[in-house]
């Protein structure tokens, strides 16, 4: 006797690029892949870093802090940056896109979030070896860290010169490979 309970048949997936044929080459969309536990522990986290950003600020003004006053300004200044990194992860893992412009002549990596935009560009004449390439993800690893939260790194790679640069985080093998053909296709010197 067999039983077959709820049988469904998977969907075959979409992926997360999108990839648009321009005048000067093609443009490739990857919103991030939301960590919605670094979403929700982060922002929870930027509850208590605002309450302990406000509150030193107003016991900062008070005038018996005295010498204590030296030790809570560096104190704030390192909580303010620590506080900027996590903003800036937060959103990235909300809202973050990777837009990579490939020409015949340049190759560009555009990180966008929140209106605010990180760019590098790279003579495609000096680019090699373009090759999907998933690495272990490890948020202990100091090479992998970054690419943990989702702001560095990638699973395409490609040499430039002598040093190694990547793109494309987060991305499922299948569909780093197929961003590589795609690229490949329409700039076979690549």
């Amino acid at each position: 006797m067999h039983i077959i309970a709820n049988m469904a048949k998977i969907q075959i997936g979409k992926g997360r690029s999108q990839i648009e044929n321009t005048f000067e080459g093609l443009r490739i969309t990857i919103p991030s892949k939301k960590n919605y536990f670094l979403i929700f522990f982060i922002g929870f986290w930027l509850i208590g870093w605002g309450f302990g950003e406000v509150t030193v600020l107003f016991q900062i003004f008070r005038p018996e802090m005295g010498a204590v006053k030296l030790f809570m300004l560096a104190w704030l200044g390192a909580w303010t940056v620590g506080g900027a990194f996590a903003i800036y992860v937060w959103l990235w893992n909300v809202n973050g896109k990777e837009i990579i412009n490939v020409s015949s002549t340049e190759f560009q990596i555009l990180r966008t979030v929140a209106g605010l935009a990180r760019s590098k560009e790279y003579d495609v004449a000096s680019i090699a070896n373009l090759r999907s390439q998933l690495q272990t993800r490890s948020m202990f690893g100091s090479a992998n860290g970054m690419e943990f939260c989702g702001i560095s790194g990638g699973s395409i790679a490609f040499d430039y010169g002598h040093s190694t640069h990547r793109f494309g985080a987060k991305l499922d093998e299948a569909e780093a490979q197929h961003i590589v053909s795609t690229i490949k296709n329409k700039f076979p010197r690549l």
